[in-house]
């Protein structure tokens, strides 16, 4: 059944950008000029990403958020999470669901999809006229927010080091193991998260945001990654898609709900700020 799935998914996600050229007509443009039109263009969204997500205002949250998860990671409590998890909550069905949950943090499959269907996206607005559709944005959007945030998961997977739940314990271990945090979470997430972003509806937010923490949770319930490991993974993805949303918006701050660490002198968490 998951085989199945999975072989449906990548089906149709394939045929996406195959879809758009077939439906669009032509344009005076030669390919080479709407090629590098198209080009210049999203390179001027990515650069906007890039300066949305790594400036001194996201410094701090992504200070917090290492303070936060570094206390779980190299004390007891990730491993006594993990473990409370296996004996509570660990099942055959949730391990029937964990596969499938899985297979949306493949970034071998995602990550070449959303970027081949965002350029043919980009390339037909320019060579033919294509106007803007949601389900093009979406994979557009989708594609930035892995690119955006693909430079900070590789430096923090290789500079937190870390082990897997099944090798040993989650404590830090710089440039030892690039499992400090999860690329299958950050994977899985940034499409839902997008999508969440993306809509008005309360309850398709708060489903889009459910879902995207399904990866997430498969990672801890196949005991390939701890809980702090994990947790970075779907907040970089979050913070990732906000550079991506607020370079498509005019406002400070993107549509809808935003998450954002607090401390002070004797605590750590989390604030919330819904943007109507």
């Amino acid at each position: 059944m998951c085989t199945l799935t999975v072989r449906i998914v990548v089906f149709l996600l394939f045929l996406f950008p195959i879809g758009l050229y077939a439906q669009t007509p032509c344009s005076p443009l030669s390919f080479g000029e709407a090629f590098r039109l198209s080009g210049n263009r999203e390179r001027d969204r990515i650069f906007a990403d890039f300066d949305n997500l790594y400036n001194q205002n996201n410094a701090k949250n992504f200070g917090v958020a290492l303070l936060g998860m570094g206390v779980l990671a190299n004390t007891s409590m990730d491993g006594n999470f993990q473990n409370w998890h296996g004996k509570n909550v660990r099942s055959d069905t949730a391990d029937e669901f964990s596969k499938v949950a899985k297979f949306f943090g493949e970034g071998q499959i995602f990550i070449p999809i959303m970027a081949t269907s965002a350029i043919t996206y980009r390339f037909l607005q320019e060579k033919q006229g294509l106007p803007d559709c949601t389900l093009g944005d979406f994979v557009d959007q989708t594609f930035r927010g892995y690119l955006v945030g693909a430079p900070a998961l590789l430096a923090f997977q290789s500079l937190l080091g870390g082990e897997r739940p099944r090798n040993g314990p989650s404590h830090w271990r710089p440039f030892r193991h690039p499992v400090g945090v999860s690329g299958h979470t950050f994977v899985g997430a940034v499409p839902f998260i997008t999508a969440a972003q993306m809509t008005d509806k309360p309850f398709a937010k708060g489903l889009f945001y459910a879902l995207s923490v399904c990866t997430a949770w498969s990672r801890v319930n196949d005991e390939q990654h701890y809980l702090s490991q994990v947790v970075l993974g779907w907040y970089l993805a979050y913070l990732s898609v906000r550079a991506v949303a607020q370079t498509e918006s005019r406002s400070p701050l993107p549509r809808g709900l935003t998450i954002f660490p607090v401390s002070d002198a004797d605590s750590v968490g989390i604030g919330l700020y819904y943007h109507y």
